[in-house]
């Protein structure tokens, strides 16, 4: 039995296959599977328990706002429109941020669109439907990395439960469920996708085939500039497999987005909700903003935008020079991993490749640190190194980067710290600017892990008999 299928390549380069390990299938057990609902599940629970809806500005207060903005939409009314969002706030009886400063509605219409269905509901009841759905696709996603760690790392029963624990312990994925961000629930999608891509090149029946396509194409529908690298990752593969799943979120989301933008023709308001979308992003993104690249506001790490623009926009105050830099450095990464994502040839480096593209994603594009609750797709490999050598500094430095990104010291004490400090100092910088530079750091890691993972395996060679294998499972 093979783990994965591979791409055609050229006739003057070798056939390359993915390491093969032992024939027993691999399966989770009842306890894998009670374990998994039972870690995701207190998650949500706890979330919903300390959850003040009505009267917190804090609780769900991401979801509260897109629930306006898309009641908005599905009313025909401008979605992104601070009075409009406030008269939504009213008339379901819930608090309103003190400021609407970073509160702004910054999703696409396409989101919105997505969530509609949900307005049907008051805002409360909508907060908390929402939430549980989300724990259901965590419980699914932790089973699936759980599975994934069985079947291509064999890991045992205790390195399994290891993997859930660490899945739902962490401060990003709690904090965005208190926030009620779609991150979690485009997290737990992505994963999904990722450890069932390969369900397209059996023989289940075609619409099994496009589970994983739909889960997909649900993330990149929920948020765009989150799942898309995933996406990425995976169609850069040398898989006809994953190359399949990413063909048909194309297909999906492309046929939904045409769908949505033709009813909002046919109603006159595509035009009206396009330009207020884009109006929007304009005010959050200019000087001064919460969006802002230059940004110098005091936030704790779990809240700090992370993007490879907010790192060097503490350094660079010409918008041109830093977008050309930021361009530049970019490529060269990108062109760097798009060759290393080609020549894998082993599940543990499918999952590094996918891993380092969701990492460059979140210094690519806008993201807050809490967005890199993605990058748990990587536990598999770091548990199995782990466990493999305790001693791995790879795996070790990955988990103490990822703990940067949420964990700080106390806040008050940082902006009291702050306040004495030079603008421009390095200290300024570190504080100011630590998740950001600890996502840098842990794409480099990511990156050095890919390279030595692929010298590991140079030199593998596929049999004709396969290659066929391949063609008729495309």
């Amino acid at each position: 039995m093979t783990t994965s299928t591979l791409c055609d390549v050229p006739s003057s380069r070798p056939v390359r296959e993915f390491k093969r390990h032992d024939n027993k299938r691999r399966s989770l057990g009842p306890v894998d599977l009670l374990t998994a609902l039972v870690s995701a599940g207190g998650l949500t629970l706890s979330t919903l328990y300390q959850a003040q809806m009505s009267t917190s500005t804090f609780a769900a207060s991401d979801f509260k706002t897109l629930y306006a903005s898309a009641w908005c939409f599905a009313r025909g009314l401008d979605a992104y429109s601070i009075a409009n969002l406030q008269r939504v706030f009213t008339q379901n009886g819930v608090v309103q941020p003190a400021v609407w400063y970073g509160h702004a509605p910054v999703y696409p219409w396409t989101t919105l669109a997505v969530l509609a269905p949900l307005t049907a509901l008051p805002m409360i009841p909508a907060a908390y439907v929402a939430i549980l759905l989300t724990g259901v696709l965590l419980s699914c996603a932790v089973a699936a990395l759980m599975y994934y760690g069985a079947k291509y790392f064999e890991l045992e029963l205790v390195w399994r439960i290891i993997i859930a624990v660490l899945c739902v312990s962490g401060p990003l994925l709690g904090f965005a469920m208190n926030m009620g961000n779609v991150s979690a629930a485009a997290f737990a999608l992505c994963v999904l996708t990722f450890v069932t891509r390969e369900s397209v090149s059996g023989r289940r029946g075609r619409v099994l085939a496009w589970i994983p396509g739909v889960a997909l194409a649900m993330a990149v529908l929920l948020k765009p500039h989150l799942a898309v690298w995933c996406g990425l990752g995976m169609l850069l593969l040398p898989e006809l497999a994953a190359r399949a799943v990413v063909i048909r979120v194309a297909a999906l989301t492309t046929a939904f987005v045409a769908f949505t933008a033709g009813v909002l023709a046919v109603f006159g308001k595509l035009g009206v909700q396009t330009l207020s979308y884009i109006s929007m992003l304009s005010a959050e993104n200019s000087a001064g903003a919460s969006m802002s690249a230059s940004s110098r506001e005091a936030l704790p790490a779990v809240s700090q935008v992370v993007s490879l623009q907010s790192i060097l926009g503490f350094w660079i105050g010409s918008p041109v020079a830093r977008d050309v830099l930021t361009c530049v450095l970019l490529l060269v990464a990108g062109l760097f991993m798009a060759r290393w994502t080609r020549l894998v040839d082993s599940q543990r480096g499918a999952l590094l490749a996918v891993g380092a593209w969701c990492s460059l994603g979140m210094l690519a594009t806008y993201h807050r640190a809490h967005d890199a609750s993605l990058l748990i797709l990587l536990l598999p490999w770091i548990v199995a190194r782990t466990r493999r050598t305790p001693l791995a500094w790879q795996a070790w430095a990955a988990v103490a980067l990822y703990g940067a990104m949420s964990i700080s010291a106390d806040f008050p004490s940082v902006v009291r710290r702050l306040s004495t400090l030079p603008a421009d100092s390095v200290l300024s910088f570190v504080l100011l600017r630590q998740a950001g530079l600890a996502e840098l750091l842990l794409l480099l890691i990511l990156l050095f892990s890919l390279r030595q993972e692929g010298s590991k395996h140079r030199g593998g060679i596929r049999e004709p008999e396969y290659a066929g294998k391949i063609r008729q499972a495309a």
